[in-house]
């Protein structure tokens, strides 16, 4: 067994802070090793966890917590955090089924303020936990840990203007390790870089006007012309801090978040200080360990691996992921129509268009963490007469909700919404589960809805979807791999509108299958065959509009029906469905398997499934006990 000297002393803050200061790299040093031996046994998020083990460390050991406030922006960096708060025991069932989140989440320690998945919130909530205490005459400190892509979100500037106008005493630490899961892009990455590189600048510029001061008559004329000329020029583009400043937050930095007694020291003396404050610390994303620091973004989640060497398990060759036969394909679609463009808020790796992006990097728009601006952005290309696809998970569509009303769906502009992480995804849980899209989108005036249930069927959508023009469409699909032998690229399939797939037909039971349920479909239809019950089985495909005459009509051979959906019950096709069938037909209708309205938590899809009692075997059980009444 590995030995942390240090790191075994501590279960909760207040034993780190029991530690002398002069032990802290010590204690980083043990921190940072149990990460990295746990991790390679069992895998999860890795390159962002060791770029904050120092700061983690000096934020426990000044802040008074949990009685003080740290609110961490995009949780997948808290694995620190965690081991620190008396989870470190628990760290080998990160993401696992009934273990340890991979964010913060209350339910699990009161040092977890709130269950953060996605981007640009924390300095929100620490606004409103300095403006609760400040109402409510309580004295504890607030600080929120955002990093350098997250801030450059709406919802994070909007709170800083916020903050800056009505100055509680809270802290921002602006965690720079610049980028986020994949390279940072935009205009405030492009400041931070100034700032840092303003240092060399503000360096030479002393020397340059002590020079200027010694020429002789002119020279003080001179040294005030150049001040006043990169006053006005250099005030925004140059100065440290300065847009921070302009929104009302006291800028300190950049600092090396890497050295513990460093950062503890500017922690303590920032204490004293009032009102709101921005601290630039400087981090490297994998630190301590060099696979990881030398390609963060292959480290940024690991299955498990061999700590000598960094290799992962590597994964079967014959498997390609969903979201790469999407770039894939719409690679070879834009070879044949260059009028094609790809937008994507800040998830090129995950949203599989590395490929896209090297062939094609003047037809791809990565908007960064921007979810609003990308769908109105969409919007507006199409109006222009391009053909965008828009590529974003399931659950980070949410954040648009606005713009997919006003600014795509009323004006039924054709974008071409391309939905990954839709139903369970599993591992990451609640806050990244894509179990509402069907709900909102079949609710929406002229949104169309493909709910493919193969990898082929995804690659024959979008060649169809490239020329519609009716209306937005959108198709969503899971997190799930397909088989390269089984996959034609060049050679897609015709894809009719509104046409779905009589899989089987029988005379008993009616399944209606949304997308990638339908395997178990024919499970429980193979299931219910043995017990002497008769099943058809529709593969809708189109899901707005549906296929009326395949579904009433078969809905009309059958005496009843049910509809399979991994989606929220009250939030995915059922709605929509159960609104259009007839009334004369809607008598037959026995019931939707789909996921209850509450958070569902991380673990493999087949554990969530089973959980829910919607297997094949759970399914086909309660169907028998149902049709032999």
């Amino acid at each position: 067994m590995p030995s942390y000297p240090y790191l075994d002393k501590i279960e909760f803050p207040e034993d780190l802070r029991k530690i002398t200061e002069a032990e802290l790299p010590k204690v980083c040093h043990d921190l940072r090793e149990y990460i990295i031996d746990t991790l390679s046994d069992v895998g999860g998020h890795f390159a962002s966890n060791l770029g904050v083990v120092e700061l983690t460390v000096a934020l426990h050991y000044v802040f008074q917590t949990p009685q003080d406030k740290i609110i961490w922006d995009v949780g997948h960096q808290t694995y620190p955090h965690k081991i620190l708060t008396g989870r470190k025991k628990e760290l080998p069932t990160v993401r696992k089924w009934k273990g340890l989140s991979g964010f913060p989440k209350r339910e699990e320690s009161e040092y977890d303020l709130y269950n953060t998945g996605h981007a640009g919130t924390s300095i929100s909530q620490a606004l409103g936990e300095a403006c609760a205490r400040d109402l409510l005459g309580k004295d504890y400190k607030v600080a929120a840990v955002i990093g350098d892509a997250s801030i450059a979100t709406g919802m994070a500037i909007e709170a800083m203007n916020h903050g800056g106008h009505i100055k509680p005493n809270m802290l921002v630490i602006l965690n720079d390790n610049y980028m986020s899961i994949s390279k940072n892009v935009g205009s405030i990455s492009n400041y931070l870089n100034r700032i840092i590189s303003s240092q060399v600048y503000n360096r030479g510029k002393t020397a340059f006007y002590s020079f200027l001061k010694w020429i002789p008559l002119i020279g003080p004329a001179l040294q005030a012309l150049a001040h006043n000329m990169e006053t006005s020029f250099k005030h925004f583009m140059m100065r440290p801090g300065g847009l921070f400043e302009d929104l009302g937050f006291t800028y300190f930095g950049p600092i090396d978040g890497h050295d513990v007694n460093r950062v503890v020291h500017m922690l303590q003396n920032l204490s004293k200080i009032q009102g709101p404050i921005l601290l630039h610390v400087l981090t490297q994303k994998g630190k301590g360990y060099k696979p990881a620091e030398a390609d963060p973004i292959k480290y940024h989640g690991v299955t498990p691996f061999n700590k000598e060497s960094g290799k992962m398990a590597s994964s079967d060759s014959n498997k390609i992921s969903l979201s790469k036969i999407v770039g894939k394909t719409l690679t070879d679609l834009t070879d044949k129509d260059k009028r094609i463009a790809v937008i994507t808020p800040a998830m090129i790796e995950g949203s599989g268009l590395r490929e896209y992006q090297e062939a094609y990097p003047e037809h791809t728009f990565d908007v960064g963490i921007a979810e609003q601006h990308s769908v109105a952005f969409a919007g507006a290309m199409t109006s222009g007469g391009a053909i965008p696809f828009m590529c974003i998970y399931s659950t980070f569509l949410t954040r648009a909700m606005d713009q997919l009303v006003e600014d795509v769906s009323l004006m039924n502009l054709p974008v071409r919404f391309v939905i990954d992480r839709a139903g369970i995804v599993g591992p990451d849980g609640e806050t990244h589960q894509g179990l509402s899209d069907l709900g909102y989108l079949a609710g929406l005036p002229h949104m169309d809805i493909i709910v493919p249930s193969s990898a082929q069927d995804i690659i024959d959508s979008l060649y169809f979807m490239k020329d519609y023009t009716e209306h937005p469409i959108a198709i969503r699909f899971p997190k799930d791999n397909g088989d390269l032998r089984e996959l034609k690229f060049d050679v897609p399939q015709q894809v009719t509108k509104a046409k779905g797939r009589l899989v089987q037909e029988g005379k008993d039971l009616l399944i209606l299958s949304v997308g990638f349920m339908l395997p178990i479909a024919n499970s429980v239809a193979a299931i219910l065959k043995q017990q002497g019950i008769s099943v058809s089985v529709v593969d809708l495909f189109w899901l707005r509009p549906y296929d009326t005459e395949l579904v009433h009509g078969q809905i009309g051979k059958n005496q009843r029906f049910v509809i399979l959906d991994e989606s929220y019950i009250h939030a995915g096709a059922s709605g929509f469905l159960l609104n259009e069938i007839p009334s004369d037909l809607l008598g037959k209708f026995l019931k939707t398997f789909a996921l209850p309205p509450e958070p569902i938590h991380h673990g493999e899809r087949n554990q969530i499934l089973d959980h829910y009692r919607l297997t094949a075997s759970q399914i086909a059980e309660e169907l028998i006990l149902s049709l032999k009444k």
